[in-house]
């Protein structure tokens, strides 16, 4: 399954850039995309050992932590705002408000679990404190940003993190102490920026701009419904988005292409329903992998806590997906092809388990029949004294 759903998405979204409408750019999207689905193929192939999953997992996450650190810092000194970009690279992928705050809420269950688990953090424990601090850090983030896309991530996690807790008392403890110094993190521009969910529909132009880009990607895929238009193919709702304006929703009329802004609607728009179907496929596979029957009770912590932290990132970032493009950023596949390496290597110690409890009984089979004979006898000899 995996193999199939890698490589068939990566041959489809090549065909797709093949007979994109928009070529000049395209091609730009789909080098750095191809080579992200390439790296991240040949993860598991690399992961051959847990130590080898942890080390990769706790490299990554370090790597972004980088932005995470240096937007949570300023982010604690008063700096941020809403469209201000705090890592200071105005072009690069994590730079935009929204997507950093996901990421940012993403990595929490990574930076717990790492904390708690890490072979680097039992032997030096103040690196402990310091995953900790990133903790702070993406939740400062959050406040800095002012980003409506983070609170929802946000609420995801706290959502997850309240059905995977065994002791729910301190849960809600921990809860009210986290939402009690939340509040003096926040700040006033932050809470009159959440206010504006309440009335997006007339007054915001982010929120209804991405409702009247999805209908029209919809339409858009009509005419083009197995591979799509290619990458950057909203680029095509340049001065077409009033059309599909509703009601009293606030007038969006603008001159150059409007983003899609959702990693499904992303997906139908560049690679059609066929790339949808396989993006789709390869979000649900990789859930079902870190989905275990008996992962509540195994005390290894890679196939218990480890499995638990990768499916919260991995839902989270695709909740948060629900409002920025994200869908062909490396974080999602490395979580994906980290499950199936992590599925791989539990399967193989399962194999070597039942493979040594076969031959434990073949000995004692052997042992028993190479004894048979004298036990009868004992046995009739101990008959006829008695």
């Amino acid at each position: 399954m995996y193999h199939f759903l890698m490589l068939t998405f990566m041959l489809w979204i090549t065909i797709s850039t093949v007979r994109a409408e928009f070529q000049l750019v395209a091609w730009l999207k789909y080098d750095f995309t191809i080579k992200t689905l390439i790296f991240a193929y040949f993860i598991p192939f690399a992961l051959t050992s847990k130590k080898h999953i942890e080390f990769f997992v706790l490299v990554s996450a370090s790597a972004l932590s980088y932005f995470i650190f240096m937007g949570g810092v300023k982010s604690l000194l008063g700096g941020g705002g809403y469209g201000v970009s705090l890592i200071g690279l105005g072009g690069f992928m994590y730079a935009e408000g929204s997507t950093l705050s996901a990421l940012s809420i993403s990595l929490i269950p990574i930076f717990l679990y790492i904390r708690k688990h890490s072979l680097l953090v039992k032997q030096i424990p103040p690196v402990g404190y310091l995953f900790l601090f990133l903790v702070l850090c993406s939740l400062a983030v959050l406040v800095g940003t002012q980003a409506r896309t983070g609170l929802v991530a946000l609420a995801v996690l706290v959502f997850i993190q309240f059905f995977q807790s065994k002791k729910k008392f301190k849960y809600f403890l921990a809860l009210g102490i986290f939402g009690t110094a939340f509040m003096f993190i926040a700040t006033d521009a932050w809470f009159q920026r959440m206010s504006t969910i309440d009335n997006a529909k007339t007054d915001e132009k982010s929120a209804i701009g991405r409702l009247v880009v999805w209908r029209w990607t919809i339409d858009y895929v009509k005419e083009r419904p197995f591979f799509g238009g290619g990458f950057y193919s909203y680029n095509a709702n340049a001065g077409q988005l009033h059309k599909y304006q509703q009601g009293q929703e606030v007038e969006i009329n603008q001159r150059g292409g409007k983003a899609f802004h959702n990693i499904y609607f992303e997906v139908l728009g560049e690679t059609g329903y066929g790339g949808l179907i396989l993006f789709l496929g390869i979000i649900l596979h990789g859930l079902s992998l870190l989905r275990s029957k008996n992962m509540m009770n195994n005390t290894e912590p890679l196939y218990s806590d480890g499995k638990r932290a990768i499916r919260a990132s991995l839902i989270i970032y695709i909740s948060g997906g629900m409002f920025i493009g994200v869908a062909f950023y490396p974080w999602m596949y490395y979580l994906y092809c980290v499950s199936i390496a992590i599925k791989g290597i539990e399967a193989l110690e399962s194999d070597e388990q039942e493979n040594t409890e076969e031959s434990s009984k073949k000995k004692v089979s052997a042992f028993t029949r190479q004894h048979e004979p004298q036990i009868k006898i004992r046995g009739n000899v101990g008959s006829h004294r008695v």
